[in-house]
């Protein structure tokens, strides 16, 4: 016990951040236990609410299954099943195994995963960090700092109001399904091992190498090959210099490791049809201007620019540079999905910022010093007070986020839907319920999710028609599809009469259409 206690004293604080990360990343789940409003369900996450489902479906299809692949069920189309979400096919199939149900499993992980972000993060700031002290703001900045949406709200959208993304807001991690924060928690731990200068080669830094890329390629794979070019380049450099092949060697065998396993991903989505019409083409991700990067990153992105200008290569070691520099490249790379090409950018700025933080503290006169620590605080930390705050009032409204996604009613129909519908039915409900619904039942949807849908914008508009219309059956008829459901959003749409099931406000319609 002796050696016990003086670790505890030493890192009890970073043990204390630990447990409220944990706390934080279950605010939505436990005022939704206790403070729903009255008949609201469906809680998922807090973050990027809808995509929750399709979570859900590869669970189901996971669960259901012997195999891996998975088709897409928020579109009306029949499509070829592919290696996608295999972290919740995987979770899906462990249900089936043990009983469990996926929900609580998946829950179980989210936890998981933020520990294992916060731990990562802890050692990634420790290791590029020159002092325990700058370890310490960076960690901060980097799991607790916000940017500038305070003054773009109180600005009354008067200005850009900020992205909201994980690839700008560490805070958001938190909130978020496990796939996302165990990315970055791998990511974090690639670059600290393979992007500082490395005397030798040992099979067991190696085999790290090889796990955290492929885990990485199965994960979220977009900014890997940006991470794998820098950990190449550092590489190459340091041999250069004189320090050994090591590194070199370790960048190209972690990006030999990922090759196997992004390919099914990269040929999914490059050549099939369907696939590139979908995720492809309709993954519009871009990245904010570069003037609006002020907003998303606040005084994290001040810090760390006058730091680089103050200290120049001081600021951080070169490897961390490197990187930060491809990622703020890449992430202008005219593709779909840009912006996640910088997965990984605000913690390596939130160093870069503790580092010229520490470095100005230390020639300021003690009063300034401490209004300068202050002042970064209270700024940094208003973005993310205004998530907390908009987090906890919809855990008690459902506002100004829709965290929930459902109703009683509704889960109900999506029960008896469950019995009902075949896996050739498609059901057309508003877009919302469509989104629930379409993980509920063993049918498809005819469009719930902006890029899972087959021409999401014509299918949204059409089943907006489709409500609007005193004759909404021969419209759903003409569509093509099998089942009618008018949902909550419905509740005051006069429909057909004769459903085939009702709940409360919530219809259920057979729609027999034209062969």
């Amino acid at each position: 016990m002796s050696g016990v206690w003086p670790a505890v004293r030493q890192h009890g604080w970073v043990l204390g951040v630990l447990g409220l990360a944990l706390l934080v990343g279950e605010v939505p789940l436990g005022l939704s236990v206790c403070c729903a409003p009255n008949g609201a369900t469906g809680m998922g996450t807090a973050w990027f609410v809808n995509d929750f489902a399709q979570y859900e479906s590869a669970m189901r299809q996971g669960a259901e299954q012997s195999g891996w692949l998975i088709h897409d069920a928020f579109t009306a189309e029949p499509n070829r099943a592919v290696l996608m979400f295999p972290l919740y096919v995987g979770l899906g199939k462990l249900a089936a195994a043990s009983h469990i149900p996926a929900i609580a499993l998946e829950r179980g992980l989210e936890v998981i995963a933020h520990a294992l972000l916060v731990i990562s993060l802890w050692a990634f700031c420790r290791g590029f960090a020159p002092t325990a002290l700058a370890a310490r703001w960076a960690f901060g900045l980097a799991l607790f700092g916000g940017g500038f949406e305070l003054v773009a709200v109180l600005a009354n959208g008067a200005v850009y109001g900020g992205n909201w993304s994980y690839e700008t807001h560490g805070f958001g991690l938190l909130l978020a399904a496990p796939h996302v924060p165990l990315a970055m928690a791998a990511t974090l731990e690639l670059a600290r091992i393979g992007l500082q200068p490395r005397s030798g080669i040992t099979p067991w830094w190696l085999l790290r190498l090889v796990t955290l890329s492929a885990a990485i390629a199965l994960l979220h794979p977009f900014h890997l090959p940006v991470l794998l070019s820098a950990m190449a380049l550092a590489g190459l450099v340091f041999w250069q210099t004189g320090r050994g092949l090591a590194n070199l060697v370790g960048g190209l065998v972690a990006i030999v490791a990922c090759v196997p396993v992004l390919w099914p991903t990269v040929s999914t989505f490059t050549l099939d049809p369907f696939w590139v019409a979908t995720y492809s083409a309709q993954n519009i991700l871009p990245s904010p201007a570069p003037h609006e990067l002020v907003v998303d990153l606040g005084v994290t992105l001040l810090l760390a620019l006058g730091g680089a200008c103050a200290l120049r290569g001081r600021v951080a070691p070169f490897g961390l540079l490197l990187w930060l520099l491809l990622a703020l490249v890449a992430m202008y790379v005219p593709v779909p999905y840009q912006r996640r090409l910088s997965f990984g950018v605000q913690p390596a700025l939130a160093v870069l910022a503790a580092n010229a933080l520490v470095a100005a503290c230390a020639v300021l006169e003690t009063q300034r010093a401490a209004v300068l620590r202050l002042g970064v605080v209270a700024v940094a930390a208003s973005g993310t007070m205004l998530v907390l705050v908009s987090v906890v009032a919809s855990g008690f409204t459902n506002a100004p986020l829709p965290v929930y996604r459902s109703t009683r009613d509704l889960d109900a129909a999506a029960a008896w839907l469950n019995v009902q519908a075949t896996p050739q039915d498609v059901i057309l409900a508003d877009w919302e319920a469509a989104n629930y619904l379409a993980p509920r039942t063993p049918a498809r949807v005819y469009g719930g999710h902006p890029v899972a849908t087959l021409e999401s914008g014509f299918k949204e508009l059409a089943t907006r028609n489709v409500f609007a219309h005193l004759s909404s059956l021969l419209v759903a008829q003409a569509l093509g599809v099998q089942w009618l459901v008018y949902g909550p959003a419905e509740k005051d749409v006069a429909g057909p009469d004769g459903p085939a099931f009702r709940a409360g406000a919530v219809r259920v319609y057979r729609v027999n259409p034209t062969s």
